[in-house]
């Protein structure tokens, strides 16, 4: 926890100094870390005057969520033994404090700021389901790529390569695997018949509604998973920009693109402090020009805790607060770019209505020249129905839809 690096960023590093370790091994040392993360506060909370004993939490993890063998049956002093004993029976019945905010955060093992500012706003059912959920591990969606074969065909086709899946819920183009695997060994991956992305992920892209022959931005495009799913609802065809201010990331990018065969795309590196006022240069060139610019924007990410249950550990007041001044910059930065008639689609994997609405709303108040339109509109034209849609945002719960959390707003640019 005390690493500034993510805990899968850590794991590499281990991973390749430890190079003799097998497949089996570092599959049990990373579920053990993720795992700990993941029930960090209530694991903490069971081992009492332990809590800094990062051994005991561990073994206390692994008797408790351990495929097979108990934790018990490990050679452990008889001091840790005991220990063990007594922070499983705590953790299984937990004493819990009469404030509902320490309470929800102990027994599904999130920061009580968290939890308190989904209380602002919701039920208190509504919060304990939300927490819950980003509790249970987070499934394995693909995206078919249509340049390359249908998603029926990709489903058959990872059957053959023995990955059974379902089809997504919601996203026309999504694969829900059975089960985890090594899906980037597949041939089917090789060759770029798919892609590994959330759904709810894959329904932010639709909000674009990119077309062939269309001028597409996305803005904070980082390893490319949607500026490859906007190529594949272009067709291929028309002028694609990737944007993002890390350089290591659009490498990623364009290895990605090259598999998926996609050749539209123009990805750039943009000069870190861009939106605080930087040079403008690479976007005045499409100023007034784009007919989609898509801001999938950096954020405290709280809707994808399933997977990253370290962020939560990680964040502050003072980093969400930087957070919404970057993201309202970004959107000053991009906004330009519209053509009258255009579309700027806001985005985040955020479940905090700061990072959110209010960034909407702020944006709006100083752009009348924008309009809301209904994102369950955009997205029933392309025969995608999501419940639990009340307004004209669209919000993704794991809760409600087994997504992980996702916001979308879609923004047009009134005609002259």
């Amino acid at each position: 926890m005390s690493s500034p690096l993510p805990a899968d960023r850590v794991l590499q590093q281990f991973f390749r100094e430890h190079r003799r370790m097998g497949k089996r091994d570092r599959a049990f040392v990373a579920e053990a870390v993720f795992g700990v993360l993941r029930w960090w506060r209530r694991l903490r909370h069971a081992a009492g005057e332990r809590a800094e004993d990062r051994k005991l939490l561990v073994l206390l993890y692994l008797e408790l969520f351990g495929d097979g063998d108990s934790a018990l049956d490990l050679p452990v002093a008889p001091g840790e033994r005991s220990a063990l004993e007594d922070a499983v029976l705590r953790f299984r019945e937990p004493a819990l404090p009469h404030d509902p905010v320490a309470g929800i955060g102990i027994v599904h093992s999130l920061p009580d700021w968290l939890v308190a500012a989904w209380l602002e706003t919701l039920p208190q059912e509504v919060v304990e389901a939300r927490c819950k959920a980003l509790k249970e591990p987070a499934p394995l969606a693909v995206r078919a790529n249509p340049l390359k074969a249908d998603r029926d065909a990709v489903q058959r086709r990872l059957l053959e390569e023995g990955f059974p899946s379902r089809p997504a819920f919601y996203s026309p183009l999504g694969l829900v695997l059975e089960g985890k695997g090594f899906v980037y060994g597949t041939g089917s991956f090789r060759e770029g018949w798919f892609e590994v992305q959330d759904e709810g992920s894959q329904l932010i892209g639709f909000l674009a509604e990119a077309k062939p022959g269309q001028v597409v931005v996305d803005g904070c495009a980082g390893g490319g998973g949607k500026t490859l799913h906007l190529a594949a609802m272009m067709e291929d065809r028309g002028e694609l920009y990737a944007f993002d201010v890390s350089g290591s990331r659009l490498r990623q990018l364009a290895a990605r693109a090259r598999r998926a065969g996609v050749r539209s795309v123009r990805v750039q590196v943009l000069p870190r402090g861009e939106w605080a006022g930087g040079s403008r240069s690479a976007l005045d060139e499409l100023r007034g020009r784009a007919d989609v610019v898509l801001v999938d924007a950096p954020c405290s990410g709280t809707g994808v805790l399933r997977r990253n249950p370290e962020a939560a550990w990680k964040l502050t007041g003072e980093r969400i607060g930087q957070l919404v001044r970057e993201q309202q910059a970004i959107l000053e930065a991009y906004a330009p770019l519209v053509r009258p008639g255009g579309r700027l689609v806001y985005a985040t994997c955020s479940l905090l209505p700061q990072e959110n609405e209010a960034v909407v709303e702020r944006f709006l108040e100083c752009h009348p020249e924008f309009a809301l339109q209904s994102a369950v509109a955009v997205l029933e034209r392309q025969g995608i129905s999501v419940p639990g849609q009340y307004d004209l945002f669209l919000r993704l719960d794991p809760a409600v839809h087994g997504t992980d959390g996702f916001f979308g707003a879609v923004l047009i640019r009134k005609s002259d």
